[in-house]
């Protein structure tokens, strides 16, 4: 809302009466400028912008619904607020249904005057809000555009690159194999790495640009969760290690079965178990949780950690592309170091491909205490199944 004072000007000929408008006016709180005739204000208006214009009726050369017609035509936003006498209230009617916000009775009441004018500037302040929420709302999809088309197109550009590096590179480690040394190889080890970072990047940035353009196939088989999340404690139970971080897992032994794409969902366990680790310092804990709700035949996996948490007026954000809690200026990639950054992906992914399971990802958090990411997924009783053959979506 706009903070500046509401700019009236007032259009009157009688000399007294216009100065008696200007000090009443000026005392409500609002800037005020006055002309003698209509002419005179027809020119200010076109040369300048108010808020409101007041104007007598019933002025000479020129009168006051001629001025609001004017006005109308060439500054619809512009509220008029007319002054009759009430032995022409008819003229004011009229100037309502040609546009008029209100109208002023002679003899003036000052205190009706003061309503007016409120509830006059109220529905102007009303309508700047909207057009600025209008515009702001344009200005964002216009910046989601141009996100989408910046991802889809880096995507495309970055992908014939890397898969030629990435070939040349195999290349190279093939035709040195009989020829290395210790620096060789550390080498070879450095690059190899790099590139599969920089695979992975790609991969990620093709993923949400399938998801966001509804392009993303889920191969569907029959999961069973708790396989896939022990698999995955032994794969980064190491990584905890190295960053003396206690990681724990706790299943509840039900067997249940989710229908789904087993990769996708690995690599989404997988990422929230990354982001725990990036986000919780040494000597910190982890937990990896598994239960089951047969009443609403839906399963819960939790990912906890006690580590920096999420400040509350940044949780909605977390899920957006390319945001990271910690400040750019201070951006690290790493997969495993503390507060290391990526390109912030992984949780736009991750919750893509829960939702896209007919599940949700749901997170609860408190700054310097730890977060909690709950996959919420529907399950199916291998006990109560038909043995139908899996299905490929």
């Amino acid at each position: 809302m706009s903070s500046e004072v509401p700019k009236i000007l007032v259009i009157e000929d009688e000399d007294q009466v216009r100065q008696s408008y200007d000090d009443m006016f000026s005392f409500f709180g609002y800037e005020v400028e006055s002309v003698p005739n209509g002419r005179e204000g027809m020119s200010r208006i076109t040369k300048k912008d108010y808020d409101i214009v007041v104007t007598d009726l019933n002025m000479p050369e020129m009168n006051g619904i001629e001025v609001l017609k004017y006005i109308k035509k060439k500054k619809p936003y512009i509220e008029v607020i007319v002054i009759t006498g009430y032995a022409t209230l008819e003229n004011a009617i009229e100037a309502m249904k040609v546009g008029a916000y209100d109208y002023f009775a002679k003899p003036i009441d000052i205190e009706h005057v003061r309503i007016v004018l409120t509830k006059c500037v109220q529905k102007i302040q009303s309508r700047k809000e909207n057009e600025e929420l209008r515009s702001l709302t344009q200005r964002l999809k216009e910046l989601n555009e141009l996100k989408d088309k910046f991802i889809t197109i880096t995507n495309h550009e970055l992908r014939t690159p890397v898969t030629v590096l990435k070939g040349y590179i195999e290349l190279i480690d093939y035709f040195l194999e009989d020829n290395r040394n210790e620096n060789i190889n550390e080498a070879i080890e450095i690059v190899t790495e790099t590139m599969r970072e920089l695979v992975g990047i790609v991969e990620q940035m093709h993923d949400i640009s399938s998801f966001d353009y509804g392009k993303k196939r889920l191969v569907t088989v029959d999961v069973e969760i708790e396989k896939i999340l022990e698999l995955i404690y032994k794969e980064m139970k190491v990584l905890f290690e190295k960053r003396k971080i206690k990681f724990d897992l706790n299943l509840d032994s039900s067997g249940m079965i989710v229908s789904g794409d087993d990769k996708q969902l690995k690599r989404s366990l997988r990422e929230l178990l990354q982001n725990a680790l990036k986000f919780t310092p040494e000597g910190g804990h982890v937990e990896l949780e598994y239960s089951i709700n047969k009443k609403n035949k839906k399963l819960y996996i939790k990912v906890k950690d006690d580590g920096i948490g999420i400040p509350g007026d940044k949780l909605d954000l977390v899920f957006e592309p390319f945001y990271e809690v910690q400040n750019v200026i201070n951006h690290m990639t790493s997969k495993t170091e503390f507060m290391g950054g990526g390109i912030g992906l992984g949780l736009t992914l991750a919750k893509e491909v829960f939702e896209s399971h007919e599940g949700e990802l749901l997170l609860e958090s408190e700054e310097n205490r730890g977060s909690t990411f709950t996959v919420v997924l529907p399950y199916k009783d291998p006990q109560n199944q038909d043995n139908e053959p899996s299905a490929t979506a």
